[in-house]
C-alpha cells in the first residue's frame, strides 16, 4: 500500500478503538445499574459516531488532495471531474447571471490556466457542509472521479446517523437510542471505512485521477 493509505488506515485504527469504547463504558454503566445516565449517555454518543464518521472521510480526503497536489499534475491530463473541482473558486462567478463579453473574458482566461497551469486544489474546497448524509458523500464522490454508488448498501444506516444527530444537536430530547443503535452505527462505520481503504488504494494504484487513454 501506498504512504497515504497507510495513513487512512491509521486513522481508520485509532477512530474504531474510540468507538468501541464508548460501547465498554455504556456496559460498565448498567453493571453499576446506572440506568438513568446510560440513556443521557446513549444519546450523546450519536453526535460522537457523527463526529467520527465525518472525521475519517474529510481527513482521507484532504491527504488525497495533498497527495494529488505533490504529484504535480498537468491540468491537461487531469480527470475532467477532478479538474472541475480544482477549479470550483475560479467557476462560481458563472452561477449568475452574466454578460456575454464577461463570459468570454472567463472562458479566455480560463483556457490559459488550463493550458499553462499544474493541477492545484485548494483544501477549502473540499467541504462536507456539516451534514455528510449519503447525497454529499456521493457529491465528494464525484469530484474525484470515483464510482459515486460505492457505499450504496448504507445509504439508509448513514442518512439515519445523520438525522438523528441534528435531531439530537438541535435540542430535541424525545430522541430515545438504544444500545444497539450505536452498536449497529459503529458496525457500520467499521465497515465503510475498510470500503473506502480498499477505493483508495484502487484509485491510487489505477491512477483513476487521470484522464482515460483514448
Amino acid at each position: 500500500m501506498s504512504l497515504i493509505v497507510d495513513e487512512i488506515v491509521a486513522s481508520r485504527t485509532w477512530r474504531l478503538r474510540e468507538l468501541e469504547q464508548l460501547k465498554k463504558v455504556y456496559i460498565i454503566d448498567i453493571k453499576n445499574k446506572k440506568i438513568s445516565f446510560s440513556e443521557q449517555y446513549l444519546r450523546m454518543c450519536i453526535p460522537y459516531v457523527y463526529a467520527h464518521w465525518e472525521g475519517f472521510i474529510v481527513e482521507s480526503f484532504k491527504l488525497l488532495i495533498d497527495y494529488l497536489n505533490n504529484l504535480t499534475l498537468k491540468n491537461t491530463e487531469t480527470a475532467n471531474q477532478l479538474l472541475t473541482f480544482s477549479h470550483l473558486k475560479t467557476l462560481r462567478p458563472l452561477s449568475g447571471k452574466q454578460s456575454f463579453d464577461s463570459c468570454e473574458a472567463f472562458v479566455e482566461n480560463f483556457s490559459l490556466s488550463l493550458k499553462t497551469e499544474k493541477l492545484f486544489i485548494d483544501r477549502s474546497n473540499f467541504s462536507t457542509k456539516s451534514n455528510l448524509n449519503y447525497s454529499q458523500l456521493q457529491e465528494i464522490f464525484s469530484w474525484f472521479n470515483w464510482n459515486k454508488d460505492c457505499c450504496s448498501e448504507y445509504k439508509l444506516g448513514i442518512n439515519k446517523l445523520v438525522n438523528q444527530r441534528n435531531q439530537i444537536a438541535h435540542g430535541e430530547n424525545g430522541i430515545v437510542i438504544g444500545y444497539k443503535t450505536v452498536a449497529d452505527y459503529v458496525i457500520m462505520l467499521q465497515e465503510i471505512y475498510d470500503l473506502v481503504i480498499v477505493n483508495f488504494d484502487e484509485y491510487i494504484n489505477k491512477f483513476m485521477y487521470l484522464k482515460p487513454l483514448e
